[in-house]
């Protein structure tokens, strides 16, 4: 019986023989390790080829990446770069047409979130998320909206780089642009979202209605939807998206909560040792893209772990279904295997009314702190903490000290992005 994920091992096949045959680090890869297109035939003989990643990208761009006969200033190349969450942001060109088929395809998850986009004649979006997350600025309050609107029509709103310490003016602007550009969706991180959410809040201001929210960037934690579906929920699709940014997007959520891989524009592995994921299993998504006629991507080691969820899903999507557990270097580990994953840690949270903003940082190998902002008018927040750290400590070890604050603010990480879980322990 065939794993869910090898559906588009001949699209995968075909995208390993071009790009040996256009793109000159595939063809080196290929042949350090004594391979040809012809010896790869099934789903392991695919696992033979080594394994890529955000460094062999940024050490042979851009020659060594792209096909043959493309350049940099192909018309139709569209440029981006990652955040940074795990080091060095990475640059990558890949065709329009890719992204926007990739887009097409993976919203076919989601009826409601396609008819939303189908109804815009002319797109309005607005994107929240971190600074890194845009090729605009948007960190000082200098810039202007049309300097921040993109050639598709989205607007960047303007946020610091340090989420939580966004100046109050930023914030001003942040909520007077999206009142007044009516955006048809919105392409926000989710903890982004979250905090504009609780400005309207305290502000008393009713936000625009849009007829989508796609959260993505990030894990979309239970109580960042809960301030989200609060304040922008009224008649809005709210999805969350699967996305890279040297990929574009990779999944979506369907009406029943389940978020369903694009199989048809991506060749995805889900690995365990080396090995394909059982149902259930803890494991990292490699990528092969497919059709890609710009900078193709094979085995592309995402660093982020899922868990594949067997059987059909009711919504009647036939595409697999794995759920975001975030990344690798995030998880908390003890004796060098992961105890706590960013999406364990969500569910032992839940939606958390008590709380608006939490981050758990795992120290070294005995100590974590878990800190949280109160929400307002939650006096008992301390007696929720208190038996959030009792389920927390057998997960974690009973060795481990776990210390629990209530705190006025939490930073970012050096990306800009506002994790809820993350680990010092050395990979």
């Amino acid at each position: 019986m065939s794993h869910p994920l090898t559906a588009s091992l001949d699209g995968a096949l075909e995208e390993i023989a071009q790009a040996y045959a256009s793109v000159p680090f595939f063809r080196k890869l290929m042949d350090d390790a004594g391979l040809h297109p012809r010896d790869i035939h099934t789903a392991s003989d695919v696992r033979r080829i080594p394994s890529t990643s955000k460094a062999d990208y940024r050490r042979n761009f851009p020659a060594g990446v792209l096909m043959a006969g493309t350049t940099l200033n192909d018309p139709f190349a569209y440029r981006s770069r990652s955040s940074g969450t795990t080091g060095e942001r990475l640059l990558t060109i890949v065709h329009s047409y890719a992204l926007a088929e990739r887009m097409t395809v993976t919203s076919a998850a989601n009826p409601r979130l396609s008819a939303v986009f189908a109804a815009a004649k002319q797109q309005r979006i607005c994107r929240y998320a971190a600074p890194n997350c845009s090729d605009v600025e948007c960190a000082t309050p200098a810039t202007t909206p049309e300097s921040r609107t993109l050639p598709d029509g989205t607007r960047v709103l303007p946020v610091a780089h340090d989420l939580l310490a966004t100046p109050s003016a930023m914030i001003d602007q942040a909520v007077s642009e999206i009142a007044g550009y009516q955006p048809h969706w919105l392409y926000t991180d989710p903890m982004h979202l979250a905090f504009l959410a609780g400005n309207l809040l305290a502000r008393g201001i009713t936000p625009p209605p849009a007829g989508g929210i796609v959260l993505t960037y990030n894990v979309v934690t239970q109580s960042a939807r809960r301030q989200v579906t609060d304040v922008f929920g009224a008649g809005a699709v709210i999805v969350e998206v699967v996305s890279m940014s040297e990929l574009g997007w990779m999944g979506m959520e369907c009406p029943q909560g389940h978020v369903h891989m694009n199989t048809e524009c991506f060749y995805l592995e889900l690995l365990a040792d080396g090995r394909p994921a059982e149902p259930g299993q803890l494991a990292e998504l490699y990528v092969t893209s497919i059709g890609d006629q710009m900078s193709p991507h094979l085995r592309y080691r995402t660093g982020d772990l899922y868990t594949l969820t067997d059987g059909t899903c009711p919504c009647g999507h036939p595409s697999p279904r794995l759920e975001f557990h975030g990344r690798l270097s995030h998880v908390v580990t003890r004796d060098g295997r992961p105890v706590l994953t960013p999406r364990q840690l969500d569910r032992l949270v839940g939606p958390a009314p008590w709380l608006t903003f939490y981050k758990l940082r795992q120290l070294d190998e005995h100590r974590a702190v878990f800190r949280y902002i109160p929400a307002d008018g939650q006096a008992d927040h301390a007696s929720y903490a208190a038996s959030l750290a009792r389920h927390l400590q057998p997960v974690l070890g009973e060795d481990m000290k776990i210390t629990v604050e209530a705190v006025g603010y939490i930073e970012c990480e050096r990306s800009g992005k506002f994790l809820p879980c993350v680990s010092e322990v050395p990979r």
